[in-house]
């Protein structure tokens, strides 16, 4: 495969960057190391050494981003706090400011997101403000992310991914630890149908809000074990009884564990110089990754309604593994599809799987 990345020198083939020479003139050649997780495509998979060079190409737009700081506009509950934190931090030395709004989808707890307008009634809101020119750049959870957004934005990065499994909360050693007729709380109809696919005899009860809500839930005894997401518990830093649940167990939703960074396209000097700001932040591997999850997810039109489930893995030789899932709202039926594309092929590989997902279910009637 032919991997590419574009930097400020435009599109370099891998093996070499640019970045300005000691007189910041001109730009020179310089050679990408080897990374040792990796191998020879590791440079461009993951951001090992890599802000370094790309920090050293910034020179216009470092000027205008310095002379009025980036705004990136965000959810206010803890977790979205900490992952614009993580986003501002690794802008530096550029400055940015965090600024957060409270959204529909935070404030309707009594129902679940799908019954409540779907996930997107966490983003649509953060891309008003983007589109209104109150903010610079939206921070989301990319899952929590439709597959198709605002017109005049556009994903600027994709920052490397947190593990992307769900944690089993509540002291317990696994799914099959769970007393008969154990309650479950979570709002995922993919964790639900996964759960009594597994697990008929579980209840399974609505569990919304933010993560110290649902983990104080759980401490009041109204559930005996709770669902959450391994990257939402790491970027806290909570100190709370989990077990991570194998992939295999608990597929997981697309571009789960992954961050997105949403821009205005760049069509003047300043959402120029945003971009390319923002461009240095992009992790090949984890973009390329969740594209082919979210063009099964689009290929399937799946609504909040649909329990999916899909998967991509990058590999050092280029080569994009994707797993993906469809299941019935109860768990009674379930059908996957997997496959491996070079990972410039990644978005026609998760339309295909889709295409024999619906094939395998028997249409499009199967989808809820």
């Amino acid at each position: 495969m032919a991997c590419r990345r574009l930097c400020a020198a435009g599109g370099q083939s891998i093996g070499h960057c640019h970045r300005l020479d000691k007189s910041h003139r001109r730009f020179v050649a310089v050679p990408l190391p080897v990374c040792r997780y990796h191998g020879p495509l590791g440079f461009l998979l993951c951001n090992h050494g890599r802000r370094a060079l790309e920090l050293a190409a910034m020179t216009d737009h470092a000027d205008i981003c310095a002379a009025h700081p980036l705004v990136l506009a965000s959810r206010a509950s803890a977790l979205a706090v900490a992952q614009a934190e993580i986003v501002r931090d690794r802008l530096a030395p550029l400055a940015a400011e965090i600024r957060t709004m409270t959204t529909r989808g935070d404030l309707i707890l009594d129902r679940s997101l799908a019954d409540a307008g779907g996930k997107g009634l966490f983003v649509k809101e953060l891309e008003r403000r983007l589109l209104d020119g109150d903010c610079d750049a939206a921070v989301h959870s990319m899952k929590d992310m439709e597959t198709v957004f605002a017109a005049g934005t556009m994903i600027a990065a994709v920052l490397p991914r947190e593990d992307r499994r769900d944690a089993l909360v509540g002291g317990h050693a696994g799914l099959d630890d769970l007393p008969r007729g154990a309650v479950v709380g979570t709002a995922s109809v993919r964790r639900k149908a996964i759960l009594l696919q597994r697990r008929p005899d579980l209840r399974i009860e609505l569990l919304r809000g933010n993560i110290n809500t649902r983990i104080a839930a759980l401490d009041e005894g109204r559930y005996d074990a709770i669902i959450l997401a391994m990257a939402g518990l790491r970027r806290l830093g909570l100190d709370v009884a989990h077990v991570p649940l194998d992939l295999a167990v608990m597929p997981p939703a697309a571009a789960q564990g992954a961050l997105a960074i949403q821009t205005r396209i760049a069509s003047d000097a300043r959402s120029r110089a945003v971009a390319e700001a923002f461009a240095g932040l992009n992790c090949v591997a984890s973009a390329a990754e969740v594209s082919a999850e979210r063009a099964c997810l689009g290929y399937l039109d799946g609504s909040c309604h649909t329990p999916i489930s899909a998967s991509a893995t990058m590999g050092g030789d280029g080569m994009l593994s994707l797993t993906a899932m469809i299941l019935s709202p109860d768990g009674s039926a379930a059908f996957d599809a997997s496959g491996v594309a070079p990972a410039d092929d990644g978005a026609r590989l998760g339309r295909d799987l889709g295409a024999q997902l619906l094939d395998a279910a028997g249409g499009r009637g199967f989808l809820a």
